[in-house]
């Protein structure tokens, strides 16, 4: 259960991805092979694409792999590096509980449904706030770690001033 959890975007992601991959060779197969193409797996096969896509995004942002600007971090002393980054995942914070919010008003106006399989986009678009919720709860996780490691170098400088005390 834990591995599910630990890796639900990764996991989801490739099940997506996986899928598209798998009905665009069926219809390519079938398309060239016999003259004929499942009406509903162009479909299915961008709806998946879409899910692979943001799940994805959501993926990257865990592990921190989106290429970032470090300049100003890099210039920085090191007693300022973490609460600047603690600074910066607010900011973050903010932009994905934003987005994440606008996401939700988005898929609850999807009213439309597909041509061909009639699903509706509600499903389609509930991966934008699905993903931007995750990446919210990413955000706050790294804020936790962040405080964290600014909290363990106070609590062994208190560790020391207390055994020179005992001296």
């Amino acid at each position: 259960m834990g591995f599910l959890f630990k890796n639900f975007e990764e996991i989801l992601a490739s099940v997506a991805i996986s899928i598209t991959i798998s009905m665009v060779i069926i219809n390519v197969f079938l398309r060239y092979g016999f003259g004929f193409v499942v009406p509903w797996s162009e479909e299915l096969a961008v709806i998946c694409f879409i899910w692979s896509v943001y799940f994805g995004i959501s993926s990257c942002y865990k592990h921190k792999l989106h290429m970032g600007v470090d300049v100003i971090i890099a210039l920085l002393p090191e007693q300022a590096k973490v609460p600047f980054n603690i600074v910066i995942c607010f900011f973050l914070l903010a932009i994905n509980l934003i987005l994440a919010y606008l996401s939700y008003d988005y898929m609850m106006l999807s009213n439309k449904v597909t041509p061909v399989m009639g699903m509706s986009y509600f499903t389609i678009n509930g991966v934008l706030f699905l993903c931007f919720s995750l990446m919210s709860i990413h955000t706050l996780n790294f804020i936790f770690k962040d405080i964290k490691k600014l909290q363990k170098p106070q609590q062994s400088g208190d560790i020391e001033s207390s055994q020179s005390d005992n001296i």
